[in-house]
C-alpha cells in the first residue's frame, strides 16, 4: 500500500493512506491485473479491500487457483468444495445484484472432476448435477450484465440458451462444451469476439450466431467439429477470422463480407483451396496467414491480384506452391516455410521489411527480392544445406535489397547427431560466377538449435558467412548441452580472423551464455548483454 508523508508543524511525519481513498471501481479495476490467489492477498490489507475482494466484478474460478491449497484436484471431495464455494460467490452476486463484468469458468474434464470408479449411472447423474449448477451460474452473470464470458467445460456440458440472449456480452470464450440449435432469436448486440475451441456446433447454429451478431469483429474457431461450411455474410463486419483445423476435407469457407482485415486458415489436410470468395471482396485484407498443402500457384495468383492492401504474408506447408510472383507497393513482411515444391520466388515489394525463409536453402527456392526499403532477412533451415550453392543463394538473396540491417539464421540439427560435419564451403565451386563484395549489415544473429557443430563447419559456416555478408556485430545463441565447446570454436576461427584482418568485427555477442572464461583478444571486443 502506497503511504505519502507529510510533516506536521511539530515537525513529525504524519502518514496519509491515499490508496485507501480511491473508489471502488478503480481499485476492482487494479485488481483485475492480478490473478485469483494474488487478489485474495489484498484480503490483509485491511477492512475494506475484503469488501473490495467481495464486490469484485471480476470473477474467477479455476481448478488450480482458488482459496484451497491443492493445486490440482485430486479428489472428489475437494471438487465438491470447490463447487460448493463458486456456488456461494455466485448467489452472494445474485442476491446483492453485483456487477458481473467478467465470468471465467475453467473445469478439468469429466474424469478428473469425479473419481475414475464412480458407476456410469451415478456419473451421469452427477454430471447432470454439475451442468444444472453451471447453467445456474451463467444465468446469473446474464442477468447481471456479463461483458465476457471464458468457459472451459467437461465434455458434453451444453450451452444454455439464456446465453444467447446476453445483450451486454462483449466477448465469449468457450472450449470442451457443445453448443446446440437454438431456433430463436439470438440476442447478442453486444458481441465483438467469438473463440471457440474443441466445441461441437451445428452448421446452422455457427451460422446463426454469425449472422445475428452484427456487431461481430473476431472469429476464432480451432479444432471444432459439427459443420461442413461457413458463411461471412455481406452485412457482417468482421475483421478478424481464424480457422483452424476445424473442417472436413470438404468442408468450404464462403466470404461475402469486405470488411475483412486479417484472414488465418490451416488445413495441413486439405488437398485443395476450400475459400470461395467475388473478386474484389477482400482488398481491405492485410494479413493473410495460410497453412494449408493444397493451395495452388494460380490459387494463390488469383488472390494475391485482389490483395491491394496486403501488408502481411505467411505461408506455411503450402507444398504443391511451386512459383510465387508478388509485386506490392505495401506489403511489409513475408514468410514462406516449409514450402517444399517452390522453385521460383520473386518478390517486387518497396515498403518490404522482413523477409523470412524455412527450408532447403541450398536447393530450391530462387529467390529474387527487389526491394528499395531496409530489409531484414531470416532463414531457418538445417546444416547439410548449408554448403556452397547455399551461400551463393542467400548471398544472391541480398543483392537486390537497398540495404539490410540484420540477417537471422536459425540451424537445427536435422538427423539428431552428435556432432555435425555437414556444412561445407568452397569459394572456388563459383568459378567465374562475380557477384560484387559481401553486402555490409549491422548485424548478424546465429543461433544453434539442439546442435554440436565440428571445428571444420564452424570455419566453413563463417568463411561462407563473411563471403556473403559483413556485420558489424555477430550475436550468437545455443540451445544445447554443451554450449562452452561451441563459444570456444567460434571465438577461436574469429580471432584468427581478426587477427589477420579478414573481418575487423566491432562486437562479438552470446546472449544468455556464461562466458566468463572468454576474454578479449586481438581486435575483436567481446561483449555480453541479456537480450537481442
Amino acid at each position: 500500500m502506497n503511504l505519502d508523508c507529510e510533516e506536521t508543524v511539530s515537525g513529525q511525519l504524519n502518514t496519509v493512506d491515499r490508496f485507501s481513498d480511491l473508489p471502488d471501481f478503480i481499485v476492482h479495476h487494479i485488481i483485475s491485473f492480478l490473478d485469483t490467489r494474488e487478489a485474495y492477498r489484498t484480503c490483509i490489507l485491511s477492512k475494506r479491500w475484503a469488501h473490495i475482494l467481495a464486490t469484485n466484478p471480476i470473477l474467477e474460478f479455476h481448478y488450480y487457483v482458488t482459496k484451497f491449497p491443492d493445486k490440482y484436484w485430486p479428489s472428489e471431495e475437494v471438487s465438491a468444495r470447490l463447487l460448493g464455494y463458486i456456488d456461494s460467490r455466485m448467489q452472494r452476486y445474485a442476491k446483492d445484484s453485483l456487477r458481473v463484468r467478467t465470468l471465467r469458468l475453467i473445469f478439468p474434464d469429466s474424469n478428473e472432476v469425479f473419481s475414475c470408479d464412480v458407476e456410469p449411472i451415478e456419473l451421469s447423474s452427477k454430471l447432470e448435477e454439475f451442468s444444472c449448477k453451471v447453467d445456474e451460474w451463467i444465468q446469473i452473470a446474464v442477468r447481471n450484465q456479463v461483458a465476457r464470458l471464458d468457459l472451459h467445460g467437461p465434455l458434453n456440458y451444453q450451452l444454455p440458451d439464456i446465453l444467447l440472449s446476453a445483450k451486454s456480452l462483449r466477448q465469449l470464450n468457450c472450449s470442451q462444451v457443445k453448443i446446440p440449435y437454438y431456433n430463436g432469436a439470438i440476442n447478442l448486440a453486444s458481441l465483438q469476439t467469438l473463440k471457440l475451441i474443441c466445441v461441437d456446433v451445428e452448421e446452422r447454429m455457427l451460422n446463426h450466431i454469425i449472422n445475428s451478431c452484427l456487431l461481430l469483429k473476431c472469429v476464432s474457431v480451432k479444432d471444432c467439429s459439427g459443420f461442413n461450411t461457413i458463411v461471412i455474410p455481406c452485412w457482417s463486419q468482421l475483421k478478424e477470422l481464424t480457422l483452424s483445423h476445424t473442417l472436413p476435407k470438404d468442408g468450404t469457407i464462403i466470404l461475402e463480407t469486405s470488411s475483412l482485415a486479417c484472414f488465418k486458415f490451416s488445413g495441413l489436410t486439405f488437398d485443395r483451396w476450400p475459400v470461395m470468395s467475388k473478386p474484389g471482396l477482400l482488398r481491405n485484407l492485410t494479413v493473410l496467414d495460410i497453412y494449408c498443402s493444397g493451395i495452388t500457384d494460380g490459387d494463390l495468383g488469383k488472390l494475391l491480384l485482389e490483395l491491394a492492401s496486403l501488408e502481411t504474408l505467411l505461408l506455411y506447408n503450402c507444398r504443391k506452391l511451386t512459383t510465387i510472383t508478388v509485386s506490392s507497393i505495401r506489403l511489409k513482411v513475408i514468410c514462406l516455410d516449409v514450402c517444399g515444391g517452390l522453385v521460383d520466388v520473386m518478390v517486387d515489394a518497396p515498403s518490404l521489411t522482413k523477409f523470412t525463409y524455412g527450408g532447403a536453402f541450398g536447393l530450391y527456392p530462387a529467390i529474387t527480392i527487389s526491394s528499395q526499403a531496409s530489409c531484414d532477412i531470416s532463414v531457418r533451415t538445417t546444416t547439410n544445406y548449408l554448403d556452397t550453392p547455399g551461400f551463393f543463394k542467400m548471398q544472391k538473396l541480398m543483392t537486390g535489397l537497398r540495404s539490410c540491417h540484420a540477417v537471422e539464421i536459425l540451424l537445427a540439427n536435422p538427423l539428431y547427431q552428435s556432432v555435425c560435419d555437414t556444412i561445407k564451403f568452397n569459394e572456388e565451386e563459383l568459378g567465374d560466377v562475380n557477384l560484387g563484395p559481401p553486402r555490409n549489415i549491422t548485424e548478424l544473429k546465429l543461433t544453434l538449435y539442439y546442435l554440436k557443430l565440428s571445428r571444420s563447419s564452424v570455419s566453413a559456416f563463417l568463411n561462407g558467412i563473411f563471403w556473403t555478408c559483413r556485420p558489424d556485430i555477430i550475436s550468437f545463441r545455443f540451445y544445447s548441452e554443451d554450449p562452452d565447446l561451441m563459444i570456444q570454436f567460434f571465438m577461436s576461427e574469429l580471432e584468427d580472423m581478426a587477427n589477420c584482418l579478414r573481418h575487423p568485427l566491432k562486437r562479438i555477442e552470446f546472449p544468455d551464455a556464461n562466458c566468463s572464461n572468454i576474454h578479449e583478444s586481438g581486435k575483436v571486443e567481446v561483449q555480453w548483454r541479456l537480450h537481442w
